[in-house]
């Protein structure tokens, strides 16, 4: 089946334009119609739960912690309840991507292999390259726990000082943006059985289209409903992605 997207993968505003096109094309695949919905009911299902999950804990959490603070001003309860919604989606939102990374062996990888076959003919390793699902398993434990860190570490700091100032909104959307892209790329690239080092090189190679995806990916993140269904669209995306940018080129001591 032909490519929806330019190949061999553009760089500059052209690949930026080619990573966000290949999220709606990923999106399109995993709404009812696309042919691959039946594929991507169960990570969708998940991601309600967990989404569910973290919007109530934190709230509860949040609001009890308010509540404590303010009990000598209650005239100020209705600040408190909209600093605790503020919080609330702001945590949901960064947290929801490293709680639903440890799912991707169970739910992302036959989606990739999906679409790889759907546009490259055949699966994306074969039977001897392919990591087994334990192994698969371990690293998305690891790429969760890493994911944790950077989002509590880096990316909820600059979205809280983003509320504050234009510098820092305008720091933190494309660095949040980028780090969404490149989580995406890591599942269908580590079906290949990739080296993290090779699959950090291979987002480097193709920066803007990294980043056009996971600008695509933080946007849908933000539309209720429709966010339920980001990481699936976004996984089905990478892998156009890949295919696109064809096979690996020998590149700063990265084996071909």
């Amino acid at each position: 089946m032909k490519l929806p997207v330019a190949t061999p993968l553009p760089s500059g505003l052209r690949g930026f334009v080619a990573g966000f096109a290949a999220f709606l094309v990923g999106l399109r695949l995993v709404l009812p119609g696309g042919g691959l919905f039946r594929w991507a009911l169960a990570p969708v299902l998940a991601s309600a739960l967990v989404l569910g999950g973290l919007a109530a804990g934190a709230f509860l959490g949040v609001w009890a912690w308010l509540d404590g603070m303010l009990q000598d001003w209650r005239w100020l309860a209705w600040l408190g309840g909209l600093a605790a919604l503020i919080v609330t989606l702001l945590l949901a939102y960064f947290l929801f991507t490293p709680v639903m990374g440890l799912f991707g062996p169970l739910f992302m990888d036959p989606i990739c292999e999906q679409v790889h076959i759907r546009y490259a003919g055949g699966p994306i390793a074969d039977a001897a390259q392919a990591p087994s699902f334990a192994r698969r398993q371990l690293r998305a434990v690891v790429v969760s726990l890493k994911w944790l860190v950077i989002s509590l570490a880096v990316q909820l700091p600059l979205a809280v000082v983003g509320l504050i100032t234009v510098a820092g909104l305008v720091i933190a959307v494309p660095v949040n943006a980028l780090l969404q892209g490149v989580d995406l790329m890591d599942n269908p690239l580590g079906l290949r059985n990739w080296p993290l080092g090779r699959r950090l090189g291979w987002c480097r190679r193709h920066t803007m289209a990294t980043l056009g995806i996971g600008a695509a990916a933080s946007l849908c993140l933000l539309v209720p409903g429709l966010n339920l269904f980001m990481l699936p669209a976004g996984v089905a995306g990478a892998t156009v992605l890949m295919v696109a940018a064809g096979p690996a080129q020998t590149n700063s001591g990265e084996q071909s």
